[in-house]
Parts: structure tokens; sequence; C-alpha cells
């Protein structure tokens, strides 16, 4: 069976500070040393990383003599991730991520049982529709529920407004009149 044809894995894990346990990689042990912007990593399974942060969200540096940069950005739910190898884009949600550029990357997260690659792109896909049509009806609802309750005030300011310039009319009182429209006796 080659490595593609491999269903994901589910990640079973456990994390402390500098410590790392999981059913695929094992137990690795972290220790990392910073100063001035400058960072030294030794891990037991990964080796030395030797890296500079050059700003805000973006590194570059050495890990077994390998160069790397590494750049990171996010706003909302959506994040952006620059590398030597390429660029990717993804949205975030609470049940994991879909990774716009690179779908087999996508994650998906559900009773503490995490789900990689083409299954996680299919549920993330299907996760985002159904939110999506949920927040759409409710849009639909509360908008239809608004238009509505303004058509009622408009209706009832007319019909208020009808009915108080009737009564006004109405009410009119025959005997007084202008000063003009009075006659005027001539001697």
């Amino acid at each position: 069976m080659s490595v593609e044809d491999k269903a994901p894995r589910k990640r079973i894990e456990f994390r402390d500070k500098n410590i790392r346990v999981s059913r695929t990689g094992g137990v690795a042990a972290t220790k990392t040393v910073s100063k001035d912007g400058y960072s030294a990593t030794i891990n037991t399974n990964h080796g030395v990383r030797l890296h500079k942060r050059l700003f805000k969200g973006a590194r570059m540096g050495f890990q077994n003599g390998n160069f790397q940069f590494i750049g990171r950005y996010h706003s909302g739910p959506l994040n952006f991730n620059i590398s030597k190898n390429g660029v990717s884009t993804s949205v975030k949600n609470k049940r994991g991520a879909y990774n716009v550029l690179k779908p087999n990357y996508s994650s998906f997260k559900l009773g503490g049982v995490q789900v990689r690659g083409k299954n996680a792109a299919i549920l993330q896909i299907s996760y985002i529709i159904f939110i999506l049509t949920l927040n759409f009806v409710k849009f639909m609802w509360y908008a239809t529920i608004s238009i509505l309750w303004f058509v009622f005030l408009i209706v009832k300011w007319f019909v208020d407004f009808i009915i108080g310039f009737y009564k006004g009319f109405k009410n009119k009182d025959p005997n007084t009149s202008s000063t003009n429209s009075q006659p005027q006796s001539s001697h």
C-alpha cells in the first residue's frame, strides 16, 4: 500500500510545556532559548533550529542545516502562510481549518478526534455550507421581521395621521369664522 492510499490518521497526543507525546510522533522534548529576536530550539525529534524574528508573524533560520522561512498572518477567520515552498491561505472555524489553496492540508476536529487530508476537506466544506445556510436563514428571518415591523409603523403613522386630520376637520366649529368673512353693516 502506498503512502498516498492511506487513510488520514487520527491525532492522539499529550502536550505539556516542554514535552509532547503522540501516537504517530512518539515522545519529543523541546527547549527554546530566546533573546532580542534570536532563538535557538533543541528538539529530540527534529534537532536544532536557529531562527531570527524578522517582524510579527515572520521568521527565518536554519533547522538541521536547511534554510527555513515562515510567515504567518491572520485576520479574523482568515490565515495566510508563506514559506520557501509557496503560499497558502485557510479559513479557520471552531471545527478546524479549510485550506483554500491546498485542500488536502485541511483539518477537522470533532469529539476530540482530528482528521486531516482529503476527508477533512470534505467535512470542512460540508460544515461551511451548513453554517452559511444557517446564517443566511437567520439573516433572512431578522431582515423580514425588521421590514414587516417598519412597514407596520409606516402604515400605523398614516392611519393615525388620517384619523387625526378627519377628526380635526369634522370637529371644526361652524360659528367660528375669520373676520374677513363677516358681512359689514353700512350706514
